[in-house]
């Protein structure tokens, strides 16, 4: 049920992001509920109890409350970094919990944080630099504990392809929010990849939950 029902709640977010931006309600329900069924559909299955579902969890829960904050206007930008990044190192300590190092999989996503953080920096605030910085070296740590699993190979590359959603989906943000950099209907494109991330993610870790 959650392959049909996640899907149609994430598209109706995208219709009323586009056609009713200003519905306030509206538009924050819609953009929650779709983790919101994650998390009940994660609890319904009382994968809370598995080695590395207390995690999993976590980071649905924190992704939720940083969604719900970043409706709100930018002044709140900062406590919902704060959310997302609470939510990144619960789903790299999920990732984590009973699978090897594997530090040679750190690099490539070493390579991109770096670069990133390199040529974003320059048109980030100075008040802003410090909590930037560690909410990439966050998600550098979630796509490589994501690529680090002892797992099915499908599972793995599920993941892997969550991580890279999630981080493509942030360095969008950054990149708007930022560098003043958009794409056309660049919102969409935010929280298309965000919502395929979360899915992705989800679903690697049936198992293991």
């Amino acid at each position: 049920m959650i392959y049909i029902v996640y899907p149609i709640l994430c598209l109706f977010h995208l219709f009323v992001a586009s056609q009713w931006p200003d519905l306030f309600l509206l538009h924050l329900g819609s953009k929650v509920l779709p983790i919101l069924v994650l998390i009940w559909d994660f609890s319904a299955d009382a994968r809370w109890q598995g080695r590395s579902g207390m995690w999993i969890g976590f980071g649905l829960v924190f992704s939720a409350i940083g969604d719900a904050i970043l409706a709100f206007p930018p002044e709140y930008f900062v406590f919902g970094l704060g959310s997302f990044l609470l939510a990144q190192l619960s789903y790299a300590w999920g990732f984590s919990v009973g699978n090897p190092v594997q530090l040679i999989r750190l690099l490539p996503f070493l390579a991109f944080g770096g670069g990133f953080c390199y040529w974003l920096f320059p048109s980030v605030p100075e008040t802003l630099r410090i909590p930037v910085a560690i909410y990439i070296l966050a998600i550098v740590a979630m796509g490589w504990r994501a690529a680090s699993r002892a797992c099915e190979k499908f599972d793995l590359w599920l993941g892997i392809a969550g991580a890279v959603f999630f981080i493509l989906s942030d360095s969008l943000i950054a990149l708007g929010r930022f560098a003043e950099i958009r794409l056309p209907s660049h919102g969409a494109w935010i929280m298309g990849t965000y919502y395929l991330a979360q899915f992705l993610i989800y679903v690697s870790t049936e198992e293991e939950s």
